[in-house]
């Protein structure tokens, strides 16, 4: 379906399509991703089907019955997830003046145990270095970028060969809600990827290409990641992600700012940074196992 932001079947009453319609298109003009859209697509389209009530007359109690007849029967992330959706949605209805005040009740949102971003230790980042070198130049240079900059694996696929400037090194980053960022990466991915280049077809666009200088599809990137992991024997897998908390946390561990490490991963607010306080200091871990193994 290419407009994804469009609802897949008609819901039971046309006001509540209207206004989901509505919503939906909102999300698109403020460059919500794709995934995100056809994900609260597909609630919006599920509730507003078993809940027949025009949207303006649908009363707490009502919403409320309809959460806890999901109760149990999925994870309290999705949970959460599904109040957020219908939040937002009534959000919009009091902007746009449909409404005066919304019917979700903030005491409904289950309270999530804030998960510790998983990251790779120092023996295990030479781990990982170590056995790219067994990799292609391409792969030594991806592994080595995701490390030193902290992208998204969805920002590295959209790379450019122009966006790169290997003098500086700098690259400039689309990123969510395509704004542009520019980070940075270190003097041995600088080298990597100046190697890399010349090696590579000239003609190219796209930074990291095939062997036939098409653009490396994201699923190409994730397994590239997963088997370096693999081959230098990790405990827990190591995907894309991993690398990103890695970069946060090294920053963290060497004193960097928080408002620093924000802007170089692209985060639209500080609290999302702020999961990277909460792991233990280095320090403390080198003292544990210095005195207690």
């Amino acid at each position: 379906m290419n407009k994804y932001w469009e609802l897949t079947k008609a819901l039971p009453n046309e006001a509540n399509h209207e206004a989901v319609s509505e919503f939906l298109l909102s999300l698109k003009v403020a460059n919500r991703s794709r995934t995100t859209i056809i994900l609260y697509r597909g609630f919006l389209e599920r509730f507003f089907s078993d809940i027949k009530v025009d949207f303006t007359e649908i009363s707490s109690e009502v919403i409320l019955e309809w959460f806890q007849r999901i109760n149990g029967k999925v994870k309290e992330t999705s949970l959460r997830f599904y109040l957020s959706v219908l939040a937002s949605f009534y959000n919009f209805c009091i902007q746009e003046e449909y409404l005066k005040r919304t019917p979700i009740k903030r005491r409904w949102f289950p309270r999530l145990p804030q998960p510790i971003p998983k990251y790779l230790e120092r023996e295990e980042i030479a781990k990982t270095r170590q056995q790219s070198e067994k990799e292609s130049l391409r792969n030594q240079a991806l592994l080595e970028f995701m490390l030193t900059s902290g992208c998204r694996i969805s920002e590295v696929h959209r790379l450019n060969r122009e966006d790169v400037d290997l003098e500086n090194r700098t690259v400039k980053v689309v990123g969510k809600g395509k704004k542009i960022r520019e980070v940075h990466f270190s003097e041995k991915c600088a080298i990597l990827l100046e190697r890399y280049i010349t090696a590579t077809p000239q003609n190219a666009q796209a930074l990291f290409v095939t062997s036939t200088g098409k653009r490396l599809a994201i699923r190409t990137m994730n397994t590239i990641i997963t088997e370096i992991g693999e081959g230098a024997g990790l405990g827990k897998g190591l995907h894309p992600h991993r690398l990103r908390h890695t970069f946060a946390t090294e920053l963290m561990a060497k004193g960097a700012e928080l408002s620093f490490i924000s802007e170089e991963m692209g985060h639209s607010s500080l609290s999302t940074t702020q999961i990277y306080v909460r792991l233990p200091k280095r320090e403390i871990i080198a003292l544990y196992r210095k005195y207690m193994g």
